[in-house]
């Protein structure tokens, strides 16, 4: 079922633009980078845990409100929250943190204490993906797409897919 529903969204994410079209139908550009982060956590090993899965979203309310659609859903069958974090420091008791542009700074103070966790760092700032974060999720040609850092991902025991990173702009090793 899992498979399924990533083949759907990947087929639905490559075929969809962000910007509209006549003919078919456009996915608001937060939405679409909440659902394939989600994914990607789905298609992410993690340590066994009975807790909520928890997605932190940095100091971007807009990103944030975009996560709605995502809350209450389960992966790795716990149940999904959407924690909001609007201050300087930053909340390490997540499984997902999306960390935006404006946290950089902050992001590379705490990065030696994050590589430590189970925690799948995610942004949507190339700068913030070169200074450590894990995935980046981006818009090019005006179309969703994603690169891995899998020395980083590795290095904090997580594991992705190897059928996910096929689908990856770029994976540096």
């Amino acid at each position: 079922m899992k498979k399924c529903l990533f083949w759907a969204l990947c087929v639905l994410l490559s075929t969809c633009p962000i910007s509209a079209a006549n003919d078919r139908p456009v996915i608001e550009e937060n939405q679409g980078k909440a659902l394939l982060i989600y994914n990607i956590a789905k298609f992410t090993e993690w340590p066994p845990a009975t807790t909520p899965f928890v997605f932190t979203l940095w100091n971007d309310d807009a990103l944030a409100d975009a996560f709605e659609i995502i809350e209450g859903q389960e992966t790795q069958g716990r149940k999904v929250e959407i924690n909001r974090q609007n201050k300087d420091s930053i909340a390490v008791d997540c499984q997902v943190i999306v960390i935006p542009k404006q946290q950089l700074q902050q992001f590379i103070e705490v990065r030696d204490e994050l590589d430590k966790l189970p925690t799948l760092t995610v942004t949507t700032e190339p700068n913030v993906f070169e200074a450590g974060a894990m995935i980046l999720v981006e818009v090019i040609d005006d179309h969703l797409a994603f690169s891995v850092n899998l020395a980083a991902v590795k290095a904090s025991g997580l594991e992705i897919s190897g059928n996910l990173l096929r689908h990856a702009e770029v994976v540096n090793f």
